[in-house]
Parts: structure tokens; C-alpha cells; sequence
């Protein structure tokens, strides 16, 4: 082992964590730190101030100024943290310490200026009502649409409001789920990244993200990562005497140290989630389009109202109005007001502004949902991306298999030993001891009972268990002089110690076992003799590997050999003693099988990418579904294949390749360009550090485990805490599902708007059942469209109510029988663009024909006729409801279950109706007696078998 490489010096922190000096903790207090140096101090990683350090007395000094010990960190009592907190802040950033309040989110609706206009045109009726009728019942009308304008802005506001309050409870928990270990009072404990404070003495390990800027404490060099702007990493080394300084938000990519924590809340960012991305900027777009229509209509209507005011058609209880002439001016400026207020309206009903609520509201309400299944979606603007997945790269060992190991095989040599192991000479147990228990990926003082690895603790426990390993006897005997850490690249790790009895030195090496059987010369037999590999006995102890993993074993070969300082520096690789071959298995996770079949039937390909051997992967893959029995040439490869194979015969085969064994992170990062590079959407599922480049590049990284490396879960778009893989499925059905529920509302309040705007503009300048006159005589002569209380209640329909039923919604299974949809489709395809046209002309022709020939057919007054309009109108929308519930068929049987669906369409016709029969003097209607009451249904209700015929016509779903 040479003594260049990477490597840490185990005596720092066995001494940290060993018998410390008393300690006398020392309380913070905020007038025992100037101003100035604690100024200093924050900016002491950034500045990289060793000047001011060495004047300080190091870190020595530093202990003594911020209150902690090397050896027992801070006091961790609430007064201290909270005191610490209240000097030096809290280690949150920005828009992650505070929710938006309901307030808020009320001032924010307020500013809108069609809210704004209403607000003022409601308040000036209210007064010009008192001034023209007096106080007892002048200010009834004005109120009634202060009410209803107040009404809009709440719902509004609350309707926004909830989604921030789910994204904001969720970020907390994202927070939450990145953790470091600190020192407190003595007592290492595992804290989120949110709770650290200045002076904790925080441990690294190699997958920790660095939680606060701080110096690094212990003579050792550490490897940092950290993630530029262009998504490439720059690597820093990092130690205790020549570069202490340990930035926030940097990853530890290799090696173990200390941390004394300078500065909190700079660079960490918990993970804020936002309700953004492509799908919200898409509606946006589209939102601004057809606003910036209605608008141009709505100021078009103006001028056609004001023209009238001044040509005298415009009319006040029956009186005439101009601006000239005898009348009042106050009744003149009611008149302007009324004209501004009907424009108004008008715009804020044209303009499908619910796309952005509905958006907000499916995303949220998804995601609380997958929260509840233990998924955490912290990039909700994914949910296009998640539901056009075409395959899913992942892992084998801890991922579609358990985290439990259990060693079943082991074999000496040739020989395959079986219980009791005390059979086994004392010599090569002593030496399996040594490799098993010194050889771990983690300072062995600091975890004392078990490695946090499972794969070791699998081997951990059988040597307690078998081979009576005592843990605590092994560091008393032995002085770890060098660790070479488990290098993906290289399959291997390696541990140079010292025996204090007879000053040997002791070389092991674990790792894959044509790895290591290529180091040995010899092996050790059970009775402690060594032979001599020759050529035959190769090729047994290959067989036997083979063997092993053609039964699905994950096999790990341990080696050995005792030398001299001298050897040590003289030899470039000394020939190992093979010491043993160990067989490990660990099960399917529950619900795999039937995972993987569901992606493939769903169009979803599995790519497994695994460090196993050949056998051992073909036999994992085999198991859960994604190899059959006789797999085709090409579909299993080994990572060195895939890395050789020119860039043409990559994008050749990638398609293909069904497993990679023995692939490092270079090839798994590999694969996923290629497939993105064929236009692929391709998710990652991953866990450690190996898988970190991956994750970052594809399109859905999502880490799977609590216990993954923090570097992971940092880098990873979904976080699954359940390690369950159907969670997996659930959540590609769940991202379908929130589109899919979008476009719905999208086809239902496009079709809304574009009526409401046509008709309420059309029925604003021209007159009813018009015959012969000119154009002229249409722009001179025209009525008021629908008042202001009625469109609020449109708008309310329209926008939150409907919003609620229709993107309320869970995603049905048959989501998960189609295949991936395309992620360049367009929000609004062929099909919405059928159905929205069938039924926008639909009720068109309707409305209008009772606008023009309303009076004459049902032989009514004017206004009676525009309740019919208005209640005909509202109960189309009610219809619709039912025929955008699905784009391409009827939904009506599961419709039956949804008591959401049922609850809201029952309440708008409840309140409709209560509309017309009973606040017909608020709302300006006419009572509706039961034959119109009739034909309004009628008119509405067929609108559903139209909609349901049309959805016959084939159309491409592009």
C-alpha cells in the first residue's frame, strides 16, 4: 500500500473520543463577544483569514471565544442553543425561516387591478347609492357587490394560500432530512442541518454535506466537492494545518475529520420548494395570451358604453342618460361607474387566470399526497417530466434488494466450511478478525459496535457471531497505521495496521474477488496451511466465485499478508495470501416483481446498473423480472464493455442493455447521456456517493433511503423514505395523474372563457332580437351584459370551485397502462382542441339564440330572458364538468365515488339556484318559473351527450 495515497491517520479521532480532560462548559453571552469579532468570525471561511486566526491563538483560541471544547462540544441545552442562535443566527437562509400568512397572500390578491377596480367601483356605488336614495337602502346594491368583490379576493387569496402552506411543510421536513453528526455535551448525536449552531463540533464522513462554514479540526486531509454554476465540480483538499477552511454547502467526497462550526445560515439552502417550473410558465403564457384578448375586449366595450353615455342610450331605472342635456350629474356618474365596472368583469372573466390556481392546487395536493406515502417531491415542476419517463436506471444491492445481508457461504481455499467455524485454525481466525474488523469503510473508534454500512455489518456480525470477534480487544492489540477506503473504481479497500506485541505490520485487502484472487499467490487452508495458486487451482477458485454468484450471492473475497516497513517501501504490490471467499444474500424487497412489471406495461424500461458480478446480476435481474430466463445477446454486459464500445455502437446498443455488472459511476453516469442523448426522459433511483454524478444528471434523480449519503439526497429531485420500489410506480402514476388532472381544468376553463367572452361581449353591443338595423344603430343601441354580482359568482365557478373538482383528484391505474406520454407534447392537444371547440360553439349558438329570439320563443320579458341566459350559462359549465372529466371517454363511473366532485357541482347548482329564486334582488335576476327552469337544464344538459359523441371522432393525440 503505498503511503501517497489518500489516507487517514486514525490517532486524532480515537483521541477525541477517548478519556478527555474535565471539561467545564462555558456559557455564551452576547456582551462577552464584540461586534467586530463576530464579524470576523462569520467571515473567517470566506476570507480564509489565517492571519487573524494565528492572532486569535488559533483554533485553540476560537474554543475559548465561541464556548465549546474539542472534546465535548457545546453545552446543547436549549438556553445555550437558543442564546447561540440569537448571537450568530440561525442556519437557515432567506425565504426558508418564514411562511406566507393568509395576509399575504390577501395584499397580493388586492394588488391585482381588476380586483382593485372592482374594489373602488363597489365602494363608489356604495356612496353614490347613500347620495341618490339615502342611507336606509341606498347602500344595499353598492354592499352587495362589495360583499361579492371581497368574496372573490378571499377565496382568491386562500386558494393560494393553502399550496404555499403545503410547499412550506414540506420544505421544513426536506430540511430536516439532511443530518450531520455533533458533538454535544460529550454525546455524539445525529441533528438536521437546520438545528446546527455556531461552536458545534460537527463529524464528516465521506457523503455529508458541509452544514456551516467552519475549520476543519484534525491533521488529515478530506476531499470536498462542490457544484459549480455550469454543473461541473470543483474538488478542494482540505486539512487541519495548510487549509482548515471548510465552506457551507460543499460535499465530502473522501475522507473522515471534525468541524468546528464558525458561521451559520450563508450557502446552506433547505431545499425551498416552489410551485414553478415548465408547466406553471406554460399557463402563464397562456394565461397572458388570452388575457391580454379579454382585455382588448373589455376596453373595447368601454368605448362602446362610453359612446352610448354620450349619445344618451344609456339608461338609469328607465331614464335616460347623456352627458349633456337635463340630467343629473350624479346619475352620470353613477353611469360611468356602472360602464367601468361591466368591462371590468368582463376581463377578469375572460382571462383564465384558475390555470395557475389549478396548477398550484393539483401540484400541492399530489404532493401532500405523496408525502403521506412517505415521497418527498421537492421539485414539483417535475411532475411533466415525471409522468414522461421512459426508463428508470437503478441499482441492485439496497435498492431492488434489501438492506439486510446475511452470509450464508463462506470457503477457505477450496473448501467450502460449514458450522462450526471453530474448525478453522486460531491463526487465520485471528487474521479473518483482523480484515474483518479493521478493514471498514469509517473510523473503527467511532462506531465501536457496528459499521454503518450493511454490507459490512452483514460480515461484522457473522465474525462476533462465528468467529467470537471482540472489537475492543482488536484496537487494543493493533495500530491502524493506514486505510484505503473502498474505491468504487478500483472494487477495493485495504487497511495497513501495526500488532503492539511483536511491532509486525499487517496488510489486508477486501473486495471484489477477481479482484483480489488477481493479488494472490497463495491460500490460506482451514488448518492454517498456505499453498501455492497454480494454474488448475484457479481455475477451482474461479468456479467456486461463479458458483456462488450464479446462485445470487454477493461474494467478497478477503486477502492478506504480513510484511516489514522495508517491504513495505521497496515492494510495489507484494503478493497477498488469499484468506477467504464469503457468499452474501440478501432478498427481493416486498413488491419489486410486480413494480417491474408495472413499468414495462406502462411503457417505463428498467436498466439495472450494478457493482455485482455478471452472474450475480443476471441472477438479481432474472428474479424481479427485468431479464426472463433466456436473455438475448446484448441485454447483459459489464461496465468495462460499455465503456469500451465506440460512441456509434453506444447509442447502438444502449437501448438494449437490460443490466451492467460491475459498473462503476463513470459507466452509470454514461448510460444515462446516452439515453438522454436519444431523447430518453430518464430517471436515476440512487443511494450513495457513486451514484451522486447520475442523479445530477438525469432527468428525475430520486434517492432512494433516509440512510442514503446526505450528497444523495441533496441531489436528488424526490426523496423516497419508505425504500419501498412500488413507491416508485406510485409516483410516475401520481405525475401522470397531476397532468393529466391540469389538462382537464385547462379544457374546462378555456371553453368557459372563450364563451363567457364572446357572448358577454357580443351581448354588451348589440340589442336583442335586432332586425335590419345597421351597424351603427347595433354600437348606439346595445345592453348591459350580466351584473357585477353574477360575474363574481362566474369567476368563483370558474376558478376555485372548479379547480377543487376537477384537479382534486387521484390518479386512476389506467394511467399506469398506457405508455410514457411525449415530453415535448403540448399542453393543449388535438383532442382538448375537439372537445373545446365542439362545446364552446355549442353553447355559443345557444346562448346567443336566446339572446337574439329569447323574448319572442318563450314569450318573456327582457330580463327574465337574461336570467335564462345567465342560469343556462352556469348550468353548462356544470355539464362540462362531467365531459372534461376525461379527455377521450366518459368518466362516469368512477365520477359515482368522487364525493368531492359530487359535493361541489351539487353546491353550485344549490347556490345558482338560490341565485335566482331568492337573492333575485341582489343579483339583479328574474324568479324562473318551471318550464324555464326546464328548458335551462334541457339546453344544458345536452351539452353531455354532444360531448360525449364528439369524443368519438378519432383524433391523433398530439
Amino acid at each position: 500500500m503505498s503511503t501517497a495515497q489518500p489516507a487517514y491517520r486514525n490517532t486524532a479521532i480515537s483521541t477525541s473520543l477517548g478519556q478527555a480532560p474535565q471539561f467545564t462548559a462555558v456559557t455564551i453571552r452576547p456582551d462577552h463577544i464584540s461586534e467586530t469579532d463576530r464579524t470576523r468570525i462569520a467571515k473567517l471561511v470566506d476570507m480564509k483569514d489565517r492571519r487573524w486566526l494565528r492572532e486569535h491563538g488559533g483554533v485553540s483560541g476560537l474554543y475559548s471565544t465561541l464556548g465549546t471544547h474539542v472534546d465535548h462540544g457545546v453545552h446543547g441545552n436549549e438556553r445555550d442553543l437558543t442564546l447561540r442562535r440569537q448571537v450568530f443566527g440561525s442556519n437557515m437562509y432567506g425565504d426558508n425561516q418564514h411562511a406566507k400568512n393568509f395576509y399575504h397572500h390577501m395584499l397580493e390578491a388586492l394588488k391585482d387591478p381588476m380586483h382593485l377596480i372592482l374594489l373602488v367601483c363597489a365602494t363608489l356605488s356604495v356612496v353614490f347609492g347613500i347620495s341618490k336614495h339615502g342611507a336606509e337602502r341606498g347602500w344595499v346594491e353598492g354592499a352587495t357587490k362589495l360583499v361579492a368583490t371581497l368574496v372573490v379576493i378571499t377565496v382568491s387569496a386562500g386558494s393560494n394560500f393553502w399550496p404555499d402552506k403545503i410547499c412550506h411543510k414540506l420544505s421544513e421536513f426536506s430540511s430536516k432530512i439532511q443530518q450531520v453528526d455533533v458533538l454535544r455535551s460529550g454525546q455524539w448525536q445525529r441533528i438536521p442541518i437546520p438545528n446546527i449552531v455556531v461552536g458545534d463540533v460537527v463529524f464528516l464522513m465521506p457523503g455529508d454535506q458541509v452544514p456551516a462554514d467552519g475549520l476543519c479540526l484534525d491533521n488529515i486531509s478530506i476531499q470536498v466537492d462542490k457544484f459549480k454554476t455550469d454543473g461541473q465540480t470543483e474538488r478542494t483538499v482540505i486539512d487541519g494545518s495548510d487549509n482548515p477552511f471548510l465552506v457551507s454547502g460543499t460535499n465530502v467526497v473522501h475522507g473522515y475529520a471534525r468541524m468546528l462550526v464558525t458561521a451559520v445560515g450563508k450557502n446552506f439552502k433547505s431545499q425551498t420548494i416552489y410551485l414553478d417550473g415548465e408547466v406553471i410558465e406554460q399557463f402563464e403564457n397562456l394565461t397572458s395570451i388570452i388575457g391580454k384578448v379579454g382585455d382588448i375586449v373589455a376596453f373595447l366595450i368601454f368605448l362602446v358604453l362610453l359612446v352610448r353615455l354620450f349619445a344618451g342610450n344609456i339608461y338609469n331605472k328607465g331614464n335616460q342618460l347623456a352627458v349633456v342635456g337635463e340630467s343629473n350629474i350624479l346619475d352620470v356618474l353613477i353611469a360611468i361607474v356602472g360602464i367601468s365596472a361591466t368591462p371590468a368583469m368582463i376581463a377578469v372573466t375572460s382571462t383564465p387566470k384558475g390555470l395557475l390556481l389549478a396548477a398550484k392546487i393539483a401540484l400541492a395536493y399530489s404532493m401532500k399526497k405523496l408525502k403521506n406515502a412517505d415521497v418527498l417531491l421537492r421539485k414539483p415542476s417535475l411532475c411533466h417530466a415525471i409522468g414522461s419517463v421512459t426508463n428508470i436506471c437503478t441499482n441492485g444491492t439496497g435498492t431492488l434488494t434489501t438492506d439486510s445481508k446475511e452470509v450464508t457461504r463462506f470457503c477457505l481455499g477450496l473448501s467450502a466450511i460449514e458450522e462450526p467455524y471453530s474448525m478453522i485454525s486460531l491463526n487465520v481466525q485471528e487474521l479473518l478478525c483482523q480484515g474483518i474488523g479493521l478493514n471498514i469503510s469509517h473510523p473503527p473508534s467511532r462506531y465501536l459496535s457496528e459499521p454503518p454500512l450493511k454490507t459490512e455489518k452483514a460480515i461484522f456480525d457473522w465474525a462476533i457471531q462465528e468467529l467470537r470477534m471482540d472489537v475492543e480487544a482488536l484496537h487494543r492489540r493493533y495500530r491502524i497505521v493506514e486505510i484505503e477506503y473502498f474505491d468504487p473504481e478500483k472494487k477495493q479497500s485495504g487497511v495497513l495496521i501495526h500488532k503492539n506485541d511483536d511491532s509486525t505490520f499487517h496488510l489486508h485487502r477486501k473486495g471484489a474477488p477477481e479482484v483480489i484472487l488477481s493479488m494472490c499467490s497463495q491460500y490460506y487452508a482451514s488448518t492454517g496451511l498456505i499453498i501455492s495458486i497454480n494454474e488448475y487451482e484457479k481455475v477451482l477458485l474461479e468456479q467456486t466465485i461463479e458458483g456462488m454468484a450464479r446462485d445470487g450471492l454477493r461474494c467478497i473475497a478477503f486477502a492478506h499478508k504480513e510484511t516489514s516497513m522495508r517491504e513495505l517501501f521497496t515492494s510495489c504490490q507484494p503478493q497477498l495470501i488469499l484468506l477467504g471467499i464469503m457468499g452474501l444474500r440478501s432478498s427481493l424487497r416486498p413488491g419489486v416483481a410486480n413494480a417491474v412489471n408495472d413499468c414495462l406495461r406502462a411503457g417505463v424500461n428498467l436498466k439495472m446498473i450494478t457493482g455485482d458480478s455478471m452472474l450475480t446480476a443476471k441472477a438479481v435481474a432474472t428474479e424481479c423480472g427485468i431479464l426472463d430466463n433466456n436473455p438475448q445477446d446484448g441485454e447483459v454486459i459489464e461496465g468495462s464493455d460499455f465503456l469500451n464500445y465506440t460512441s456509434e455502437e453506444r447509442m447502438e446498443k444502449v437501448d438494449n442493455i437490460r443490466v451492467i455488472a460491475r459498473a462503476t459511476p463513470s459507466e452509470k453516469l454514461l448510460m444515462v447521456q446516452c439515453l438522454k442523448e436519444k431523447n430518453h426522459v430518464v430517471a436515476v433511483i440512487g443511494r450513495g456517493i457513486g451514484d451522486v454524478q447520475a442523479l445530477r444528471e438525469a432527468s428525475i434523480g430520486i434517492c432512494f433511503s433516509m440512510k442514503s449519503a446526505d450528497i444523495s439526497r441533496a441531489c436528488a429531485d424526490i426523496v423516497v423514505q419508505n425504500e419501498e420500489i412500488p413507491s416508485v410506480v406510485n409516483i410516475m402514476k401520481w405525475g401522470r395523474g397531476i397532468y393529466d388532472n391540469i389538462r382537464i381544468y385547462t379544457q374546462f376553463l378555456l371553453t368557459a372563457s372563450f364563451v363567457a367572452l364572446i357572448v358577454d361581449s357580443t351581448i354588451a353591443v348589440t340589442p336583442s332580437e335586432a332586425n335590419g338595423i345597421d351597424a351603427v344603430a347595433l354600437i348606439l343601441t346595445g345592453e348591459s351584459p350580466y351584473p357585477l354580482l353574477q360575474l363574481t359568482w362566474l369567476k368563483l365557478i370558474m376558478g376555485a370551485l372548479a379547480a377543487l373538482a376537477l384537479v382534486v383528484y387521484e390518479a386512476p391505474e389506467e394511467l399506469m397502462q398506457k405508455p410514457s406520454r411525449e415530453r415535448n407534447e403540448p399542453l393543449i392537444n388535438h383532442i382538448m382542441w375537439r372537445n373545446i371547440i365542439a362545446q364552446t360553439l355549442y353553447q355559443i349558438a345557444t346562448l346567443l339564440a336566446i339572446h337574439f329570439k329569447g323574448k319572442s320563443m318563450f314569450d318573456v320579458n327582457n330580463k327574465v330572458k337574461r336570467t335564462m341566459i345567465y342560469n343556462t350559462y352556469v348550468l353548462c359549465q356544470v355539464f362540462n364538468m362531467f365531459n372534461t372529466r376525461s379527455l377521450e371517454k366518459s368518466f362516469f363511473k368512477e365520477i359515482q365515488q368522487k364525493k368531492l366532485f359530487w359535493g361541489i357541482t351539487s353546491t353550485i347548482v344549490a347556490f345558482q339556484a338560490l341565485m335566482v329564486e331568492v337573492l333575485e334582488s341582489y343579483a339583479d335576476t328574474a324568479r324562473l318559473n318551471m318550464g324555464q327552469w326546464s328548458i335551462c337544464i334541457a339546453i344544458a344538459a345536452l351539452s353531455w351527450p354532444i360531448g360525449r359523441l364528439v369524443k368519438c371522432i378519432p383524433f391523433s393525440n398530439v
